[in-house]
């Protein structure tokens, strides 16, 4: 199958080596990724999903947090998994990383109890965000859980108007979802039930919002 075209972190491909990097300087990213692990709720034994894992950082805390969870990480983009496999490494840790073709998630229905994932849903068009949110309520568990840490539509104008930079870097038409706050109507649009948008930081780039959802 052919992949789908994607917006390389950072945008351009000769920034993805600064991620971990710009991200640390610029947001508060393990606050986030902590609030988002912690409502997710794994119990040891629970197969988790790290959606568009990146580099792996939140991938790598969900195994250190919860190291009887059976952890993988997937994402589109493949030079950005490389430096992730070269993390889980050198923590010797447990984690199954793979690439997909950005359209269809290589695995059974029913596969994973909780999907989590953070700052990867504004990377994608409205259209796309659609198609991976139903096929992530294919591969969830009866009873299982979405947690999504992505940026929304603040009640700040200051927040709104701050998050026209990310906008700029990664195109109006892939967070233009996002930035009208559509991001709930979209998961519940895919068949999931108690969409709730449980936490909010703001940051220099604009609000970010935990939401959680569950399939039931």
């Amino acid at each position: 199958m052919e992949q789908a075209k994607y917006i390389p972190a950072l945008r351009f491909k000769w920034l993805t080596p600064l991620y971990d990097f710009l991200i640390n300087i610029t947001m508060p990213e393990r606050k986030i990724k902590q609030a988002l692990i912690e409502a997710a709720n794994i119990p040891a034994g629970i197969k988790v999903l790290d959606f568009g894992c990146g580099t792996a950082t939140l991938t790598i805390m969900v195994k250190e947090m919860c190291p009887g969870a059976k952890v993988t990480g997937i994402d589109v983009d493949r030079e950005i998994l490389d430096r992730a496999t070269q993390k889980v490494k050198e923590k010797n840790l447990d984690i199954f990383l793979l690439d997909y073709d950005g359209k269809q998630l290589p695995f059974q229905r029913n596969a994973f109890d909780r999907v989590i994932s953070c700052l990867v849903f504004h990377h994608l068009d409205t259209d796309t965000k659609q198609n991976m949110l139903e096929e992530i309520f294919r591969v969830l568990n009866k009873d299982g859980q979405l947690l999504i840490a992505d940026f929304g539509r603040s009640k700040s104008w200051i927040q709104r108007t701050l998050f026209n930079i990310i906008r700029g870097l990664d195109g109006f038409k892939s967070t233009d979802a996002n930035a009208k706050g559509l991001l709930p109507e979209l998961i519940s649009d895919a068949g999931f039930e108690n969409v709730v948008i449980k936490k909010h930081f703001k940051t220099m780039f604009g609000e970010v919002q935990i939401i959680s959802a569950e399939k039931i």
